[in-house]
């Protein structure tokens, strides 16, 4: 049942991933800062300084980085966006209850929280954890999925 790791893990993953989202926009505003201040320099006229190729060295390199960062930016958005996509498609709200408590939140004693907050014994909170993730393999993959 490779299907249910893989999705536990991404769903795990989602947060570490905004945060990641948030991160790499701040990196972004301090290249593009960079890359003005690079612009705006005149090192043929600073003391010592080397002339143009370390400036159009650190330039190219500037903005490398920058276009780099924003692929991989615009990557991580995209991925967030399906997940948040997949899992706002389960239309339980026991079942996404259950997803949000035990795999995005990563809360400790995630099912005795469960229980106490549904009302079900531990069997039944596992029963709609599976069927949570089958929903979602489902929606994912496609394979045997009917809205």
């Amino acid at each position: 049942m490779d299907y249910k790791k893989w999705l536990i893990e991404d769903l795990r993953d989602l947060e570490r991933l905004r945060f990641s989202v948030a991160q790499m926009e701040g990196e972004l505003e301090t290249l593009d800062a960079e890359e003005t201040a690079i612009r705006a320099t005149d090192y043929d006229k600073i003391p010592g300084g080397s002339g143009s190729n370390t400036q159009e060295d650190r330039l190219l390199t500037t903005i490398a980085k920058r276009d780099e960062l924003r692929a991989n930016l615009e990557a991580t958005r995209r991925r967030v966006a399906d997940l948040d996509r997949l899992v706002s498609g389960l239309d339980n709200d026991d079942e996404l209850r259950v997803v949000q408590v035990m795999f995005l939140s990563g809360e400790r004693n995630a099912v005795s929280r469960l229980i106490e907050e549904l009302g079900y014994e531990a069997a039944q909170i596992y029963r709609l954890k599976d069927r949570a993730l089958k929903h979602l393999a489902q929606m994912r993959y496609g394979a045997g999925f009917r809205p």
